[in-house]
């Protein structure tokens, strides 16, 4: 298993899902879904948008290995966890529903100008403009992850680690994201929480491969750092919290060893590496993995995160 096998085979089997979610992300589509729930239904309706990549939909493979969105993502489980607080935390009956308009293999480009997902207002930004302006003073929560399918798709990372490629590329993302977090926050308005997020390193599973592996997934976490550093600077500048999901994972931490259920010589990992064997696909065997999506123990992991950082 080499760490850049799952870029290549995810981008092969990305069309497989996204005429799945060319419709179930379109905004029409939620606000038909919206007007149909309304009917009899009193309470004041409030939003969790959820906005991003391949993630931000809880893209998973099923046991042929074709990628499908599920609904045990991370968005799917923090809004499971924060929805009964706030259906009975108000003056007056109101109800949380969830919007999903992510988009697999969404980058900055596409999020911004339109990418494989199709939306009504061009692309995943003008549709979530479009929802947060529709809904002024009833959207109570917006989380974004995007930027990991632009660094992945540089191949900064393959056999070795280019870091010139990941200073490059880190620079990049943060410019275009400034973007993407200016037009969000305007069109949110102050009473509306927006929540960022950076990455887990799922590079590090090519330590199961032996030294030459073991010397990329160690490299890879340096390179991680320059980009949730671009990430984590990016968010702040724009006044809006990030999720450290990278440290939740404890992605660093190479030096307690723990047991796993893998075959020797694996059967003893360092943490990160086994926590990205729990959190992620990247260590399974086909057809299912490498896969660099989360489980459902990561998106749990992603979703408890986040929910530290609602007000």
């Amino acid at each position: 298993m080499r760490a850049a096998n799952p870029v290549l085979e995810f981008s092969s089997r990305l069309v497989l899902i996204v005429s799945v979610l060319a419709l179930s992300a379109c905004d029409a589509v939620n606000d038909l879904v919206d007007d149909i729930d309304d009917i009899d239904n009193d309470a004041e309706v409030h939003y969790y948008l959820s906005l991003g990549t391949s993630l931000s939909v809880g893209v998973q493979p099923n046991s042929g290995g074709t990628l499908l969105p599920t609904n045990d993502g991370y968005p799917d489980q923090l809004f499971d966890s924060i929805q009964p607080a706030f259906d009975s935390g108000g003056a007056v009956p109101r109800e949380l529903r969830l919007t999903k308009l992510g988009c697999p293999g969404e980058t900055l480009d596409d999020m911004i100008i339109g990418g494989n997902c199709l939306y009504l207002a061009g692309s995943q930004l003008d549709a979530a403009v479009d929802f947060l302006n529709d809904n002024q003073g009833r959207v109570h929560l917006v989380t974004i992850d995007i930027g990991a399918n632009d660094f992945r798709n540089a191949d900064c990372i393959t056999t070795s680690v280019d870091f010139t490629c990941v200073d490059a590329v880190s620079a990049q993302i943060a410019t275009d994201l400034a973007t993407v977090l200016a037009t969000l926050s305007n069109a949110a308005g102050p009473n509306t929480t927006v929540i960022g997020m950076n990455y887990y390193n799922p590079y590090l599973g090519s330590w199961l491969e032996g030294a030459a592996g073991q010397t990329v997934a160690t490299d890879s976490a340096l390179a991680a750092g320059v980009l949730n550093s671009s990430l984590s600077t990016t968010y702040a500048t724009a006044g809006i919290p990030m999720a450290d999901v990278y440290v939740a994972f404890e992605s660093d931490d190479f030096t307690t060893i723990v047991p796993t259920s893998l075959p020797a010589p694996n059967d003893q990992l360092p943490l990160n590496v086994a926590n990205i064997c729990t959190f992620t696909y990247m260590c399974d065997v086909a057809p299912v993995g490498p896969d660099i999506h989360a489980t459902n123990a990561g998106y749990s992991q992603i979703a408890n995160t986040i929910e530290t950082l609602i007000p």
